[in-house]
């Protein structure tokens, strides 16, 4: 990826273009940090980049920005700009300049500098290598005018500070608190994209500490504030209250978890607040599990997060407290669980909940692990296809159609996985004997 983003640097300055790697690739080059892509800023207009390259593709044209397609990898080219009167989410004025003011432009002096690949060098207009060496988060200029420009920043601000394990510059943490509010103005889309890159990282607990820390975390999922100074009981949770245990449980994550582990994690107690129930001095939240999927689910249509995430997402939540119910259930609904797609991410977010809760106790979550391993080798699988459909029940038991005849074939098809029944014949036998019930 290197090679090729070179060479197009190279093709640029044959053509007479000023071309530079931009931004975070610079950053992680110098932390030697494995970078993920290669942005490229030049002199070269848009018009000017798709007569040079055969394959491109227009990403932002009024930001300058043409994806170009080279080789097996895919570079953004962005034409120098500067950017005036913002609205607190984009700029309404873009006009095309010089490399010093297009670093000037950007958000913090850490992701703002420029390397020239050909000549080795760092071009470096906003002391971003001083405060790599420091270790610092700084807002370029005035802090509290580039956080007014655009409100996603404050979001990005946490971001950047916990992926590179740095501290915030004093100004810009001010500024931070003064207009977290203003994340109210941004779009679902916006700020579901920074909490998903959040979530990623290794340091997501430490960074929704400092969400909580600024005030950022009750603007952009209000419900979660509920959790602050929910009671638990002290007999099992003497770790605090509902939101301390929940941010506990997300810290203590695997490094490797996935955002949508990591989302359920989160939410997983985010029920609690409207189920609590206080009686004799006794502590409970009745069907939490169930009102957690429910609020989640809000939340996750809120931040317009895709269908197939979701499902997951709910699924983990409505499910952490069925998961300690396995022991008792029959054969059939624990091998469900057990071949379930998502049972493996189940597993680690009731670690968590645990690893989050003092005193910690892993027994039974442990025996239900090892029950799953064994269950492995187990010859249990789900049928080919149900010995009889639901026509087929109604054909055979001269039944009318209705809610009985889901509810038969469910209960057949966990006899089928079972053993119970192995013919169309033992089928009909076993549904005429629970007709007799």
């Amino acid at each position: 990826m290197l090679k090729s983003a070179e060479k197009i640097v190279r093709i640029l300055r044959e053509n007479d273009f000023e071309s530079y790697f931009a931004g975070g690739a610079v950053r992680d080059q110098l932390l030697n940090r494995k970078t993920a892509d290669v942005d490229i800023a030049t002199a070269a207009r848009p018009e000017d980049i798709e007569q040079i390259f055969p394959k491109t593709k227009a990403l932002g044209r009024e930001f300058g920005v043409i994806l170009v397609i080279f080789g097996k990898h895919a570079f953004e080219l962005a034409t120098f700009r500067g950017e005036r009167n913002y609205d607190g989410r984009k700029p309404r004025e873009i006009f095309f300049t010089d490399a010093a003011e297009d670093a000037r432009r950007r958000d913090f002096t850490v992701n703002g500098m420029f390397f020239d690949p050909l000549a080795g060098k760092i071009l470096d207009f906003v002391g971003g290598q001083k405060d790599l060496k420091k270790k610092l988060i700084r807002f370029i200029g005035d802090a509290d005018e580039r956080a007014g420009e655009d409100f996603l920043r404050i979001l990005r601000a946490v971001r950047f500070r916990n992926l590179l394990n740095f501290e915030y510059d004093e100004p810009t943490k001010n500024a931070i608190a003064k207009h977290a509010h203003r994340l109210r103005e941004i779009s679902g889309e916006r700020i579901r994209d920074e909490l998903t890159k959040i979530l990623e990282n290794e340091n997501r607990g430490r960074a929704f500490r400092d969400l909580v820390e600024f005030g950022i975390l009750e603007v952009v999922i209000p419900e979660l504030g509920k959790l602050r100074g929910l009671v638990q009981p002290k007999n099992w949770h003497r770790e605090g209250d509902v939101l301390t245990h929940s941010l506990a449980a997300l810290a203590s994550l695997p490094k490797s978890a996935n955002a949508a582990l990591a989302f359920a994690t989160l939410l997983h107690d985010i029920g609690k607040a409207d189920t609590l129930r206080e009686s004799d001095g006794e502590i409970k939240y009745p069907g939490h599990a169930e009102k957690s999927a429910q609020i989640a689910e809000r939340i996750l249509r809120r931040l317009r997060f895709d269908r197939a995430t979701r499902a997951k997402i709910i699924w983990l939540v409505a499910h952490h407290m069925n998961f300690f119910d396995i022991p008792k259930m029959r054969p059939a609904r624990r091998h469900e669980f057990f071949i379930h797609p998502w049972f493996a991410d189940l597993v680690r977010l009731t670690a968590a909940d645990i690893r989050g809760t003092s005193p910690a106790n892993f027994s039974l979550q442990r025996k239900i692990v090892r029950e799953w391993h064994e269950h492995a080798g187990e010859k249990l699988l789900p049928p080919a296809r149900p010995l009889l459909d639901g026509n087929e029940i109604i054909a055979e038991l001269h039944i009318p159609r209705g809610e009985k005849i889901g509810r038969l074939a469910r209960i057949l098809h966990d006899a089928q996985i079972e053993g119970l029944v192995n013919s169309r014949t033992d089928a009909v036998k076993f549904l005429e004997s629970c007709l007799k019930r």
